[in-house]
């Protein structure tokens, strides 16, 4: 079951820029906090011996928008949450970035994940794409579990931001 979008304020999501724009049928839109590009290899293995994410740099706005170029990005949202330990969420790309050439990706998030919010952003459109600060990208939605877990109690519980190296 896909709890609707009204129902996840304030309770599971925090910090919503605008809730009359982004609060919709099916979850509540995702706004842009930063921008920031990998200057490191990341490292994963089985049991995260020796599991090292990659380190980022923030891409600063130059005015009051940003265009970027073909390529990959990491992408920090203002909105934070607090999964309840019997929903899951899950991070779609809304239809007018992918109608631009645009894509989002992102994990399950966990029941009992609480912090930061983040995703891959992809840019295939050879022309490129302009961000604004808070613009739309991708919309988060919830399921329903059928029943209660013990919930997320891995290395990014907490976090109040996406970056390697930057993290808490």
């Amino acid at each position: 079951m896909i709890i609707p979008g009204h129902s996840l304020l304030p309770r599971i999501i925090r910090n919503v820029q605008a809730p009359k724009l982004q609060v919709q049928p099916c979850g509540v839109d995702l706004t842009l906090k930063r921008i920031l590009k990998w200057t490191s290899p990341g490292v994963i293995d089985l049991d995260n011996k020796f599991r090292q994410t990659a380190s980022t740099e923030e891409i600063h706005f130059p005015s009051e928008f940003l265009d970027l170029g073909h390529g990959s990005y990491l992408v920090e949202f203002n909105e934070t949450v607090s999964v309840p330990l019997d929903m899951m969420g899950l991070v779609f790309v809304r239809s007018s970035l992918f109608r631009s050439g645009v894509l989002i990706h992102a994990g399950v998030m966990d029941s009992g994940y609480e912090g930061a919010v983040g995703a891959l952003l992809q840019v295939m459109n050879p022309a490129g794409l302009r961000v604004y600060p808070s613009g739309r990208l991708a919309q988060l939605v919830f399921h329903q579990m059928s029943e209660k877990v013990e919930g997320y109690h891995g290395t990014y519980q907490g976090t109040t931001q996406m970056g390697g190296k930057t993290e808490v």
